[in-house]
């Protein structure tokens, strides 16, 4: 009888101890997820605290707008299908100016509404040109405005006369 109840409390013993190294292994490795979201969090913040973007130069041939920027902060930038471009301006559709707002995507091939780029990573203090596909050709002599903002968030604005 003796011999059953050291058994049994033996049993019960290793049972509470198996149970709590696997309570306390679920719990640190919640903690080491954790850590690692906070670090990623903070790893993506330094980011976008030197991430800076500078548009150079625009110019126009036909329904292609060619957009020089200058990566002049500290961070590569090349998740370009995260980039936000915004334009802007008056299109000359049958020759009436009309006011244009769109949202372009990036892809790696052009077409309405579409925009690409040659560079597969802008270093820091290195130029790309971003190659934006118009539906429209912009009427002469009149304002334009170009929006690009970055994966981690900073933009640049351009404003001026296409």
């Amino acid at each position: 009888m003796a011999v059953s109840q050291v058994v049994t409390y033996s049993l019960l013993a290793m049972i509470a101890l198996s149970l709590f190294i696997i309570f306390l292994t679920s719990y640190i490795r919640g903690q080491q997820v954790l850590t690692d979201a906070e670090e990623y969090k903070q790893e993506l913040q330094m980011d976008q605290l030197q991430t800076k973007i500078y548009i150079k130069s625009v110019s126009i041939s036909q329904n292609f707008m060619y957009v020089t920027i200058t990566n002049n902060g500290s961070t590569n930038l090349y998740k370009f299908s995260e980039f936000s471009v915004i334009v802007k301006y008056y299109a000359n559709i049958s020759n009436v100016s009309t006011l244009l707002v769109s949202e372009y995507n990036y892809s790696k091939s052009l077409s309405p509404y579409l925009w690409t780029t040659n560079s597969v990573l802008i270093n820091p203090d290195n130029d790309a040109t971003f190659i934006i596909d118009l539906p429209y050709p912009p009427y002469p002599n009149t304002l334009g405005t170009i929006i690009i903002a970055t994966n981690y968030g900073p933009e640049a604005i351009w404003r001026g006369i296409l």
